[in-house]
């Protein structure tokens, strides 16, 4: 099942980091009736990126990578040239992910991390090592 999460998807998603992402995955559904869209793991089976829902709404979890916001745009490409136009910290450069999108992340200025992403293909989530759930 190809994942495109241009379609379904809202076009801002917030993230949390949490250190045992997998307990938060438990945690947050017994707690808050959140529900596991997609996992993905490591070679050892630690959970390193989830994503839950509720209702319409999707919220990402991570093990340690800067969370915060995810934004889709129609063109990432433009959209990072204006950021750096106006002096976004930038974190990482554009690029194209394996699950499908062109990325890159800035921080704004009082060190808040933003991600923008367009989609660019649809992808099996097991090609990059993920499991989508719901």
């Amino acid at each position: 099942m190809p994942y495109n999460i241009a379609e379904g998807f809202p076009r801002l998603m917030p993230g949390l980091r949490y250190g045992d992402v997998e307990a938060a995955l438990r945690w947050l559904h017994e707690a808050f009736g959140l529900n596991e869209h997609l996992r993905w793991t490591d070679g050892d089976g630690t959970v390193r990126h989830a994503e839950m829902r509720i209702g319409n709404a999707f919220i990402e979890l991570s093990d340690g990578h800067d969370a915060g916001l995810l934004v889709f745009v129609e063109d990432v490409d433009a959209h990072f040239e204006r950021a750096r136009a106006a002096g976004a910290t930038i974190t990482s450069e554009p690029e194209d992910k394996p699950w499908g999108l062109r990325q890159y992340a800035a921080k704004d200025p009082e060190g808040n991390t933003w991600g923008f992403a367009q989609h660019v293909r649809d992808v099996d989530p097991s090609d990059w090592g993920a499991e989508v759930k719901t």
